[in-house]
């Protein structure tokens, strides 16, 4: 109920969800706004159900005191079914910082962990031209770290990178900065960098740090066997400023494109010849297709969503939540936070 345009592209999303994944939606909020749009839809899936929620916690609320103040909003309720074990997950265009919130006061963290971050994956290229993903976090949740911090993302993102492709194996993990020398980065980088390199076992290979470009076309893949990164760890207010740049950079190809294009019969007829390898190119770099992000590091699936999310973001977020909670994604991150505490149990 918190989206910008709430509640009809959730209703929407949920219903092409019931059909396309087969999966079982509990809608939140209001009852009779989430009827009116079923109605408008002219659609009543079985797999869809309501359970009523009185307020809503909106972009204009402050976080914290919205969640506690706020116990009947859409968002609290949603996240108590899953304390309860009635529902799986939770999936929200509403306020991020709210969804932080409920994840920590309502659900908790995990065993071990500092700190819950928010993790998005980004297409990536190898030089032989096989396309994969890179999961790059946080995106927002923690503007400030520590270096233990930092370490942890380590595992919670490479926990993620082999749940979301169980073929992948040992994970590819960097650690951002403004250069790939050891002498570069802050001191927290340098400090994050010193934990991550200790000779304890891990579930992953770090390569040090890592630049901007290399989220998208690791420089070093002869290094390490043609391979593009699986993981960049970062904190969350750079992570969300690569976040915002990314999305800013692919709309003004977009625009450029289409602008290009439209300036002369040539251009109109090169874009029909190339109209199937554009499709495929789209499927690729498609925000939507991402649905949302992953609040990993607390005691259950919680995907975040942009307000402004389409039916078909909401679907595919859906989706990812699925794939996460039926993956184990919660017992995975326990049991490897245990397996790694040698990276940065003695540090201060």
């Amino acid at each position: 109920m918190g989206g910008d345009h709430a509640p009809g592209p959730e209703v929407a999303g949920c219903v092409q969800a019931v059909r396309e994944h087969g999966v079982r939606i509990v809608l939140v909020g209001d009852e009779p706004r989430l009827r009116t749009e079923l109605r408008r839809l002219q659609a009543a899936p079985p797999g869809l159900v309501i359970h009523h929620a009185s307020e809503v916690i909106t972009m204009r609320d402050a976080p914290g005191q919205a969640v506690r103040s706020k116990r009947d909003s859409s968002m609290r309720v949603a996240f108590e079914l899953v304390r309860r074990g009635e529902a799986q997950a939770v999936v929200s265009c509403g306020n991020s910082g709210a969804m932080l919130a409920c994840g920590l006061l309502v659900l908790g963290r995990l065993p071990g962990v500092e700190r819950p971050g928010i993790v998005l994956t980004f297409p990536t290229l190898s030089r032989s031209g096989r396309i994969g993903q890179c999961a790059l976090l946080d995106m927002g949740a923690n503007t400030e770290c520590r270096p233990v911090t930092l370490a942890q993302f380590a595992v919670l993102g490479a926990t993620f990178a082999r749940l979301h492709n169980p073929q992948l194996g040992r994970p590819l993990v960097g650690l951002l900065s403004n250069g790939e020398e050891e002498s570069k980065g802050t001191e927290l980088l340098r400090e994050a960098h010193a934990l991550l390199r200790r000779p304890v076992p891990c579930d992953f290979d770090y390569v040090g740090f890592v630049e901007g470009q290399d989220v998208f076309q690791f420089a070093r893949q002869e290094a390490h066997g043609g391979r593009c990164l699986d993981v960049v760890v970062t904190d969350g207010f750079t992570g969300n400023v690569v976040l915002k740049t990314a999305e800013g950079a692919a709309h003004l190809l977009g625009d450029l494109f289409r602008q290009q294009v439209r300036g002369s019969l040539l251009g109109r007829l090169g874009a029909l010849l190339m109209l199937p390898t554009l499709r495929r190119m789209r499927q690729v770099i498609d925000v939507e297709r991402r649905g949302g992000a992953l609040l990993i590091g607390v005691a259950g699936v919680v995907i975040i969503c942009h307000g402004r999310s389409s039916p078909r973001a909401i679907s595919a977020a859906i989706a990812l939540a699925r794939e996460q909670a039926e993956a184990g994604i919660a017992p995975a991150v326990t049991a490897a936070m245990e397996r790694h505490r040698a990276l940065w149990s003695t540090a201060s």
